[in-house]
């Protein structure tokens, strides 16, 4: 894709949550539900799921769907395929992403999202890695001096989004 092939940068959040892992895995799997935890609950309109094209119902390994996201520099355009589906433990999602930036030039990006779910007494807990790789270019907030403040950012945002999906689960199942 570009010349930045071998950058990867990865963050990883968790939360807990008070069902079961297969309540979880269920909430991640369907793919419409995405749009709300991760788009209408979000805290920050900067940082948050816009839309979504995706079937109805629980997704597997080879789903394909498209998105748009916003962030604090303009807006992403993705097309996913799910490429992890193993309940009630794992999912995974591969993005191909393309940020248009109200400053700059496009960003293209692949990331991984994987979602690990494990049990926790009556709960779950769930982990969150999301994998930013073979990019055209690294932008400034993923320069090295830059890397701390990013990585507060999305660590800040990623724990919100992810205890939405751990209360929607929640929601489904009471």
């Amino acid at each position: 894709m570009g010349a930045k092939q071998g950058f990867r940068f990865e963050t990883s959040v968790t939360a807990s949550c008070g069902v079961p892992p297969q309540v979880v895995y269920e909430t991640v799997a369907d793919l419409r539900a995405h749009l709300e935890w991760s788009g209408e609950r979000a805290s920050d309109d900067d940082f948050k799921l816009l839309r979504l094209d995706a079937p109805e119902g629980t997704a597997g390994v080879g789903t394909a769907f498209t998105s748009t996201g916003a962030n604090f520099n303009g807006t992403f355009h993705d097309r996913s395929v799910v490429t992890e589906a193993t309940p009630p433990s794992g999912f995974a999602i591969e993005t191909q992403a393309r940020l248009e930036r109200r400053r700059g030039k496009p960003w293209e990006v692949r990331f991984l999202h994987r979602y690990d779910i494990r049990s926790d007494g009556e709960g779950s807990v769930i982990t969150y890695t999301d994998t930013a790789h073979d990019m055209n270019y690294v932008p400034y907030w993923l320069r090295f001096w830059m890397r701390p403040i990013t990585r507060a950012a999305i660590h800040k945002g990623d724990t919100k989004q992810l205890e939405n999906l751990a209360r929607l689960a929640e929601e489904r199942a009471g």
